[in-house]
């Protein structure tokens, strides 16, 4: 099971990827795994077809892990409500990142 580190560090990771793919082709991942999953992009040989797949992957990546952050958030904020019924919420640190 990965940690909320773990999840954390690996969208940094995948953002880093997909913003050099976005660079490149000048369009969003959205709407190139649109195309993709469509199968309406000619991938011109392997090498952009290799890297098309790269970029799926990476995608599809990024989505899974913005799902598991966003759940592990969600957990940890409805913690954080329970127990500041009357007072301000004081924000700090996801003890779960202590896991390091």
């Amino acid at each position: 099971m990965q940690t909320l580190n773990d999840i954390i560090q690996d969208l940094h990771a995948v953002e880093s990827r997909i913003r050099a793919y976005e660079r490149k082709y000048g369009i969003t991942s959205d709407d190139f795994y649109s195309l993709y999953a469509q199968g309406l992009l000619d991938d011109e040989g392997f090498e952009q077809s290799a890297e098309f797949v790269r970029w799926a992957s990476a995608y599809s990546l990024r989505k899974k892990r913005e799902a598991a952050f966003m759940a592990a958030s969600q957990v940890f904020v409805a913690e954080i409500q329970r127990g500041a019924m009357v007072n301000p919420i004081r924000l700090m640190p996801n003890p779960a990142l202590a896991e390091v």
